[in-house]
């Protein structure tokens, strides 16, 4: 009897031994070999198995009987419910309720308490995934939108007028009238009602027998006269800006396109800027064939000796230029033709002669003297003609920015005479009083204030100027304004690039700028994200800007990346580890608990945590002996077995897609690198590392808590804020009440 009880306590200590992992060995920062018992399925593992199987043919009453049994074995289970009989009645409704059935049938599954987080969360998303619900929602935002900009156009000037009450009525007045333009330049159908729009039409295909086809039908018939009507309007408006900054040909086809929309609203106003298009287009084809054509008058035989000296004069440089000019009789047919000639003769030799010569002939009758077209066309191409086009937008460059000075924003409004143009000029006075009297700030501002915008256009030009003339005064004026301008723009590897071209500058003179330089392309090459190509980048900037601070930094950085590469750097962070330990615990990872406690008295995981290095190879990183977390961690390797290595990829996958499920602030972030490293190692290719720098992984898994911080920002509760508001420049202070309007959606988008 004895000997049997010591048998069975035998075989009872190494059931145990098999179902519980044994403590790692001392130093071991991860159990390298993971025993676990094998689960023994139960009735409601199989009656599992059997619904997932019925569902999978689509047989209702198998589903339904193997539902019914998990729940007979969660009504009779002493420890509690397994949790399966939510999900088993989840599938049932997929089966026995196709299409929009199951949107109704899971609303009722939603009020169970025992349902699963990721499987509540799940069925809520696909309800609100349903096309119905997405255009209601849109409409009831298109609702509130339009009560929000009524409600604030009264509660702002209302709430301003504390310390001058008597402007009150005026400034309700402006902002009523302000609405009433709104409101009239606004789309027939807002972006929000586009979509429901949208998601209407997807609604009638899908379901085209629903009770509410009827209904729904209705709704998107209305909404698609809108919209023909939106598409209308800005169609034709689009064909008049066209046509007012002297686009014809887009015009024309912006015309017969808004005609296509609603040929029946839009038929006189189309047809007139129609008409207008083609005329124009037809006047640009007159002048066309006038500079193409040439034709000599009846009778009249034009002397070979003149035409084949200007025509040699253009395409020979040896020939004597003045001479076949000086042939030309005065008052013949060449006569408006050879001072042309003359002009683009002189531009290898003397450019100033040759351009001075091009504007007097630009100045003659184009209708009579096609030769005057040719001159305009080359005073007018930025290509030909730089310099030109870089003092015209260097002077507009100065124009926008003196008009800045003295109207502020109002320097940039659109001007428009049109009766919504007058009134808007008038509702903007005010602020052009307001911004008057604000001028000092803005001369004070004035030396610190960042090219405009347009500066970009005389930037090209000033490096087209330089490309054909690297001396002279000209070449020195471009110079420094392209040099000031890149310094202004903080761009100082460009303003080198320019200073070095500076005949005769000295490397010396140039110390400074080259150090700013080299500290902004270091700042550029620690920014990027492939290895190889920070690599590059590094020692670029060593070779490039030697004996400089930053050269050297870069030369010590790119060293460190040759010594630290490895194939892959999947990184997981102590974070994400902490925030889940299912990836950490014995069914991922397997880390020594000791790691993370918290604990200085043992080894503690770094911030940095642990990364996946390539192979089947982990990288553990833990504080260094010093204890400071910002010092480099010190690196312990492991190399587990392709079957673990697979279970801690499907671990880490299926944790992330679980966080993203639950929390909308933790997506799932795709990485073709990651996911391809992944893929081979569930498959038990992950010794075949692919070392081209291309298939390198590089990612990082971080906690919620280091992407946020301790807490993360929610949009608030109430639908308004109070907003305080004071300006001397008005004599306006008061606190008003402002609607929020809905955010729109990241599809908003596509439907603009």
């Amino acid at each position: 009897m004895t000997t049997r009880r010591g048998t069975l306590l035998c075989a009872v200590a190494l059931l145990w031994g098999c179902t519980t992992p044994a403590a790692p060995p001392a130093g071991q920062p991860i159990r390298t070999e993971v025993r676990l018992a094998p689960i023994v399925p139960d009735d409601a593992d199989v009656a599992a198995a059997d619904a997932a199987a019925a569902a999978l043919v689509g047989d209702v009453e198998g589903t339904a009987r193997a539902a019914a049994t998990i729940e007979a074995f969660d009504d009779a289970r002493p420890e509690g419910p397994t949790g399966l009989e939510p999900a088993a009645r989840d599938l049932l409704n997929a089966v026995a309720s196709p299409g929009r059935a199951y949107h109704d049938a899971s609303l009722e599954l939603l009020d169970r308490p025992d349902l699963d987080p990721a499987l509540r969360e799940r069925i809520e998303r696909a309800n609100e995934a349903d096309p119905l619900e997405i255009a209601d929602a849109r409409v009831r935002e298109a609702r509130f939108s339009s009560f929000a900009k009524l409600f604030n156009t009264i509660a702002e000037p209302i709430g301003q007028s504390i310390l001058a009450t008597a402007l009150a009525p005026i400034r309700i007045a402006r902002s009523t009238l302000r609405y009433g333009i709104d409101l009239y330049k606004a789309d027939p159908l807002p972006v929000r009602r586009r979509q429901a729009l949208a998601h209407w039409k997807k609604f009638l295909a899908r379901y085209p027998d629903d009770p509410r086809h009827a209904e729904v039908k209705a709704r998107a018939a209305e909404a698609q006269r809108r919209w023909s009507r939106t598409r209308l309007a800005r169609t034709l408006r689009d064909a008049e800006r066209a046509l007012d900054q002297g686009q014809p040909r887009e015009a024309l086809v912006l015309a017969d396109r808004a005609m296509r929309h609603a040929p029946e609203a839009g038929e006189k106003r189309a047809e007139r800027v129609r008409n207008e298009a083609a005329e124009r287009i037809h006047v640009i084809r007159r002048d066309q064939r006038e500079s193409l054509r040439f034709a000599l008058p009846p009778g009249h035989r034009l002397t070979p000796p003149q035409s084949r000296g200007l025509a040699l004069a253009l395409f020979d440089p040896r020939t004597d230029l003045e001479r076949a000019v000086h042939a030309v009789p005065p008052g013949g047919e060449l006569a408006s033709e050879a001072p042309f000639v003359e002009a683009v003769g002189l531009g290898s030799t003397n450019p100033d002669a040759a351009w001075n010569e091009l504007r007097r002939i630009a100045e003659g009758d184009g209708d009579r003297d096609n030769m005057v077209r040719h001159a305009q066309a080359l005073l007018a191409d930025p290509v030909r003609n730089p310099y030109d086009t870089f003092v015209e937008a260097r002077t507009r460059d100065r124009r926008a920015r003196t008009a800045w000075v003295f109207l502020g924003p109002a320097a940039y409004a659109e001007r428009s005479f049109s009766l919504v143009g007058v009134l808007e000029g008038v509702l903007g006075l005010p602020s052009i009083i307001q911004s008057i009297v604000t001028l000092p700030l803005r001369v004070i501002q004035f030396p610190w204030m960042p090219p405009p915008a347009t500066a970009k256009a005389t930037a090209v030009q000033a490096r087209r100027v330089l490309a054909l003339e690297t001396r002279g005064e000209r070449a020195d004026t471009v110079r420094d304004w392209l040099e000031d301008y890149e310094r202004d723009r903080r761009n100082f590897v460009g303003a080198l690039r320019v200073a070095e071209s500076r005949p005769g500058v000295e490397p010396g003179d140039l110390q400074d700028l080259r150090e700013q330089a080299a500290r902004q392309a270091l700042q550029v090459a620690i920014q990027e994200e492939r290895r190889d190509m920070r690599q590059a980048l590094l020692m670029g900037v060593t070779r490039k800007f030697p004996k400089t601070e930053a050269g050297d930094e870069a030369g010590r950085l790119a060293r460190k990346e040759i010594e630290e590469r490895t194939p892959h750097e999947i990184v997981l962070t102590r974070g994400f580890l902490e925030e889940n330990p299912e990836v950490a615990g014995i069914r991922g990872l397997a880390l020594d608990p000791a790691l993370l406690d918290d604990d200085a008295y043992d080894s503690e995981l770094h911030p940095d945590g642990v990364a996946l290095i390539g192979g089947r190879v982990i990288e553990i990183r833990t504080i260094a002996a010093g204890g400071d977390e910002d010092d480099d961690p010190e690196r312990t390797y492991v190399t587990v077995s392709e079957e673990r290595f697979a279970l801690i990829v499907a671990r880490l996958e299926e944790t992330s897609f679980r966080n993203a499920l639950l929390d909308e602030d933790d997506p799932v972030v795709p990485d073709a690198g990651r996911d391809l490293v992944f893929e081979r190692a569930k498959l038990g290719l992950a010794d075949d590392v692919d070392s081209r720098a291309t298939a390198e992984a590089s990612f990082s898994y971080r906690g919620m808590s280091e992407r946020y911080g301790v807490v993360r920002r929610r949009e608030p509760v109430l639908p308004f804020d109070i907003v305080v508001r004071g300006s001397l420049a008005d004599l306006s202070l008061g606190a008003f009440p402002r609607l929020r309007e809905p955010k729109l959606t990241p599809d908003a988008m596509l439907y603009e």
